[in-house]
């Protein structure tokens, strides 16, 4: 089987250059106590240490790499107000009444990272300008106008365009329409969660790097995460490592996860006209077809795509002809485009596409699973974890706490999803045939 844990890419230099260092740290050494431990210094991790240490409670974060080694340093970098499944799904699958709170409680997470961002005054690129979801298709443009109005109803700042003025937002006359979400915007995910990891520290929680957990017991009324160079007693412990999870902490949590390979390219920069003429209001731009379909420019001219490439396969490069023929495509303006930097990582998701936070056995908590929607949902999943332990009832916080449900056919979830990935794939180029045919067809009259 392929394990997240042994991924060989380093961290993007390309965020790195724009990201502070990571605060010191220093493997553990011997053995120590604490009242909480948590597994993993990504979003997850970092934000429950934090929660956790500004309410006095002791906590030591155990990471295997460095700070934000997973997916916190590889994504996308787009905080997104909203749950994979549209609001209609959220309520039909949780009730009018929890379906609410949670679709209320996501989109405010955009409020809750730039509140902490302000608050530990984290230098991580952040701009708040709005994101772009552009239709695909008609399917796509009836899916935006739903939750468009949903939102318009209840007072948020989202609305759609078309023509013209979904052309000039974009930068392109490729999307017939578009929304614009002004509740969302974009961060180097790495200088985020190293920031959380410094504000965590400042706080009085303990980080130990290169400390791989390597197994989880109870002894008494303790826990103890045992590591190569010593353990740690805790009175509760969370699992943080999301789709890096090693399938020996604890029985089925990594089967309840698909980890699935997510490839990034970054160009060299634009010249000024070319920059001016793409997303000329800096929102980033991501489509309605079922695969990867980000795009944003960065300060220094350079655009960043999102492509596909081998879904589970370690070392696997990505496919830097797609992401260039869709840049082409949708921007002609720019040519061929140069990919300086590339990179990927794993994103865990799950079999519902929803976060799931678990109560493994007493004192034990874990928060993963978050299906493209990170920066926002592992931001929510430290604090909701914190809440818990502090004492919170679970009734009262929007999140779930759902039973664990490892799935039998996880053996079978490569040949399963790559055959789901091929038909998306088929979707998406029959769609995107279809929309150079309407081109084609309106430029030639």
């Amino acid at each position: 089987m392929y394990r997240p844990s042994d991924d060989p890419h380093p961290i993007p230099v390309f965020y790195a250059r724009f990201a502070p260092p990571a605060p010191a740290t220093q493997p553990l050494v011997g053995n120590l106590r604490s009242r909480v431990a948590v597994i993993g210094a990504g979003f997850t991790g970092v934000s429950t240490a934090l929660h956790l240490a500004e309410r006095g409670i002791e906590t030591v974060v155990l990471e295997a790499r460095s700070v934000g080694w997973g997916a916190s340093s590889r994504n996308f970098g787009q905080i997104v107000p909203y749950f994979k499944h549209d609001q209609d799904h959220v309520i039909h699958r949780f009730g009018v009444e929890r379906g609410e709170q949670m679709i209320n409680a996501v989109a405010q997470g955009p409020d809750l990272v730039f509140s902490l961002i302000e608050r530990h005054a984290i230098a991580c690129s952040a701009e708040r300008k709005g994101l772009i979801f552009a239709a695909h298709s008609p399917a796509g443009r009836a899916q935006l106008e739903r939750r468009s109005e949903f939102w318009r109803a209840r007072g948020a700042p989202v609305e759609m365009f078309d023509g013209d003025a979904a052309a000039a937002l974009i930068g392109s006359r490729y999307y017939e329409a578009c929304s614009l979400d002004r509740r969302g915007g974009t961060i180097n995910p790495l200088a985020y969660v190293r920031g959380l990891a410094a504000a965590a520290i400042r706080a009085g929680a303990k980080i130990c790097t290169e400390t791989a957990a390597l197994g989880l017991e109870r002894r008494g009324n303790d826990w103890c995460v045992l590591t190569p160079s010593g353990e740690v007693a805790a009175d509760t412990v969370v699992l943080a490592s999301n789709a890096y999870t090693s399938a020996q902490l604890w029985p089925g949590l990594r089967q309840s996860i698909i980890p699935m390979r997510a490839y990034q390219f970054v160009s060299r920069p634009l010249g000024d006209n070319l920059r001016r003429s793409v997303l000329p209001q800096g929102q980033p731009l991501t489509d309605t077809r079922h695969l990867f379909s980000g795009i944003r420019l960065h300060p220094d001219g350079r655009l960043q795509s999102s492509a596909q490439g081998p879904a589970f396969r370690v070392g696997g490069s990505g496919k830097p002809a797609q992401a260039t023929r869709r840049i082409a495509e949708t921007f002609p303006q720019l040519g061929s485009l140069d990919w300086e930097f590339a990179w990927a990582g794993w994103v865990a998701m799950t079999y519902d596409q929803y976060p799931h936070l678990h109560r493994l056995a007493p004192g034990l908590w874990a928060g993963l699973g978050y299906s493209g929607r990170g920066i926002a949902l592992a931001t929510m999943m430290g604090r909701e974890i914190a809440e818990l332990i502090a004492g919170t009832d679970a009734a009262l916080l929007p999140l779930p706490v759902t039973p664990l449900r490892p799935r039998a056919m996880t053996r079978l979830a490569r040949p399963m999803v790559g055959a789901l990935l091929a038909y998306y794939r088929r979707l998406d180029a029959r769609d995107s045939a279809r929309r150079r045919r309407e081109i084609r067809r309106d430029g030639s009259r």
